[in-house]
């Protein structure tokens, strides 16, 4: 008479070379599972590390703007003052207060020969 089928069962320390290979695939399966990921991570490491270098560059910009502002705004406060005013009404415009004389030393020489001789001689 033939035996009865009884339901097998699996006893890891019976057949080590099944478990083995089981634990192999795994490993592989695992790691193919797990190389785009590690990809990903390097590409958004290098994308951070270009993020933080542009950000600082954009931060040595604004304060180089922010302190050219500061110097705009000091001329411009300093060209709206009556001092500056009235001293680029003097000197520039040649202007004069009620009651004072300008006088204006004439810087032009007396030349005693005249222009086109340079070009005949």
């Amino acid at each position: 008479m033939a035996q009865p089928l009884l339901p097998h069962r699996f006893d890891p320390a019976s057949s080590p070379s099944t478990v083995n290979r089981l634990l192999v695939w795994f490993s592989i399966g695992a790691l193919l599972l797990s190389l785009p990921l590690a990809l990903n991570i390097v590409s958004r490491v290098e994308a951070e590390a270009r993020m933080r270098a542009e950000v600082e560059r954009m931060t040595q910009e604004v304060s180089a703007a922010e302190a050219k502002l500061a110097g705009l705004r000091a001329a411009l406060d300093h060209a709206r003052s009556d001092a500056f005013v009235e001293a680029w009404a003097r000197v520039q415009m040649r202007w004069s207060k009620q009651g004072e004389v300008i006088v204006v030393p004439s810087t032009a020489r007396r030349s005693s020969h005249l222009w086109w001789e340079d070009f005949l001689k």
